[in-house]
């Protein structure tokens, strides 16, 4: 800012002093030659008096003029010559115009006629540009001329002065006008400067005052705008956090577009519903980041028919699995104009877990259902043949009433299971809790089951380690150890189950190895669910309910138990369940 300001004055300066310097010289050079001229030719009338009365008529000696021509030359600063009518020099200052003819000097034949003239030419003896005054004067009642004649350098040397002087001038001048326009231009800087770091977002800046003119109050005015713009940005800074927290908080993805799709603002759960990688999505086209078909079809559509739009959306994904997604499609509208349409709010609310507890909830219906229809078909048929005559023969009585004994206590099991799979869902941590023994736990059970075991003909061997106490409900945990038991005797036809615990690092393990019919590969991962089985008629006939497993794992849940399963089809499974120590444990 300084050096325009400051080439400004130069310009100004240069051209005015320039244009003021150019005609000062001409107008005191012009002044000089003719004060010089007027002075000349008053002191040449009064030297024509003078020469009249110091010359000698009768002797014609001009001795007397030859020295007062040189003195007074001298006294001038002029060179002074006398020259008759045939251009002869009659006296001069000069000794070398003695032997030169003047009668075709311009000035000699003009002063002649009877005129004072004043020339400018180049003396050809001094090669430099002379001043002459040439006058006629009577001398001894003849006309002679009265020559004066000067150098014009002389008279430059002026010229040179003023000159000099302006350019003095001007030097101040140029001095004057880089303090002035350091003046002006350091606060105007400053407001620069502070401009430029307010639109770098620094809008705490202030200046010093430091003059009361209007530059003063245009910088009094800054510093007030930029107090009042830092308010006002903290405080939007402020509102843009609180919704963003607010956003970012929310389950569901959240996605506001403009007009040309361009993402204005997008939540956290929007980056791990569609996988994003990229830190900052802001400004990115929508679809870069979306690029299911379905999507953008109802996007396209909710813009182009300015319309709302809820559907539900299968989300694919080689990695997290499938999502099914319920989208809120929603135009933006002005409150001015609701046909301006300044972009499109989309709400993505993952409800993958709500379609399969819908799905699980219908399957465990029907399950429940087909699997209380079975045995109460039984029932009433059986009944029904009773009361037909069948009763009469008491050998197909007893065997009826034994066929509907047996349903009648499958029944009661399956709902007995039922009831335990619901209380133990409902809950988020186990009751009645105390230190149990986890060997005594085992051998219960073991003592328990054995005659089953040796019923069909297997070893039931169990080895449990010395381990701490464990904080847990009894009856839960003999429950687990006993389906999870159970299920491998059921399903072994001869071999072994072999059961080992063991304390290890804060945890104990349980594992149940047998050597029966073992699981395929692809059912390992549903063995856990309601009334899945991987044989349906042997486990029908072995007597079981489908919730075993299930009741297992979520007893497991209850306690942040692991669960792995190992089986080879025709060989044999391993259950291993990892179960922590999570309370302070007693010996």
């Amino acid at each position: 800012m300084q050096k325009t300001v400051f080439w400004s004055y130069i310009f100004i300066i240069c051209l005015v002093t320039g244009l003021i310097g150019l005609y000062s010289i001409k107008i005191s050079h012009h002044y000089h030659i003719q004060e010089f001229q007027d002075y000349v030719i008053k002191e040449g009338n009064m030297i024509s008096k003078y020469l009249n009365m110091i010359y000698d008529i009768e002797t014609e000696d001009v001795t007397k003029i030859d020295n007062f021509i040189k003195q007074t030359a001298n006294d001038l600063e002029l060179c002074i010559t006398i020259i008759d009518k045939n251009g002869n020099v009659i006296s001069s200052s000069e000794k070398n115009l003695y032997d030169i003819n003047q009668k075709n000097m311009p000035e000699v034949q003009s002063a002649l006629k009877g005129e004072t003239i004043k020339i400018i030419r180049k003396n050809e003896i001094y090669n430099q540009e002379y001043i002459y005054i040439a006058m006629p004067i009577t001398l001894n009642f003849e006309t002679v001329v009265l020559c004066f004649s000067l150098p014009l350098l002389q008279l430059n040397e002026l010229r040179t002065n003023v000159i000099i002087n302006i350019t003095i001038s001007t030097i101040f001048a140029l001095i004057c006008a880089y303090y002035l326009s350091k003046k002006i231009s350091e606060p105007l800087d400053n407001l620069i400067n502070a401009a430029l770091e307010v639109s770098q977002g620094k809008y705490h800046k202030k200046i010093p005052v430091s003059t009361n003119n209007q530059i003063g109050f245009l910088t009094e005015t800054f510093n007030m705008m930029s107090l009042e713009l830092n308010a006002t940005i903290n405080a939007l800074e402020m509102e843009n956090k609180r919704m963003e927290a607010i956003v970012n908080s929310m389950i569901n993805g959240v996605v506001a577009i403009d007009k040309k799709n361009k993402i204005l603002m997008i939540n956290s759960p929007c980056y791990e519903l569609f996988d994003i990688k990229n830190t900052y999505c802001k400004g990115l086209d929508f679809y870069e980041i979306c690029k299911n078909k379905d999507i953008q079809i109802l996007l396209e559509t909710s813009i182009s028919e300015k319309r709302n739009i809820v559907e539900i959306v299968v989300l694919k994904s080689n990695f997290n699995g499938d999502k099914i997604l319920r989208i809120y499609i929603n135009p933006i509208f002005t409150t001015k104009n609701p046909n301006n349409s300044l972009g499109t709010l989309l709400v993505f609310q993952d409800v993958t877990q709500i379609k399969k507890l819908e799905e699980m909830r219908s399957n465990f219906i029907s399950n429940v259902t087909h699997e209380l229809k079975t045995p109460l078909t039984s029932i009433m048929g059986f009944t029904d043949t009773l009361r037909s005559g069948a009763i009469k023969n008491q050998d197909m009585a007893l065997h009826f009433l034994e066929i509907i004994d047996i349903e009648t206590h499958r029944l009661y099991r399956l709902i007995q299971d039922i009831l335990s799979l619901s209380e133990i869902e409902t809950r988020k941590e186990d009751t009645n809790m105390q230190y149990e023994s986890i060997e005594k736990i085992l051998t219960y059970v073991e003592g328990l089951l054995k005659p089953q075991a040796e019923e069909k003909g297997l070893q039931l061997v169990v080895k449990c380690e010395t381990m701490p106490f464990y904080f847990c409900n009894k009856d839960k945990i003999s429950q687990m150890f006993i389906n999870l038991i159970e299920n491998a005797i059921k399903y072994t036809e001869k071999g072994s189950v072999m059961v080992f615990c063991k304390y290890q690092g804060e945890y104990f393990i349980l594992q149940v190895k047998d050597t029966g019919i073992g699981i395929p590969e692809e059912s390992i991962d549903r063995i856990f669910e309601r009334f899945y089985r991987v044989d349906k008629g042997r486990s029908r006939k072995a007597g079981g309910t489908g919730l075993g497993l299930s009741i297992v794992k979520h007893i497991m849940m209850l306690y942040n138990g692991k669960v792995k399963v190992e089986s080879i089809e025709g060989k044999g499974t391993t259950f291993t369940i990892t179960m922590p120590y999570e309370r302070e444990v007693k010996k």
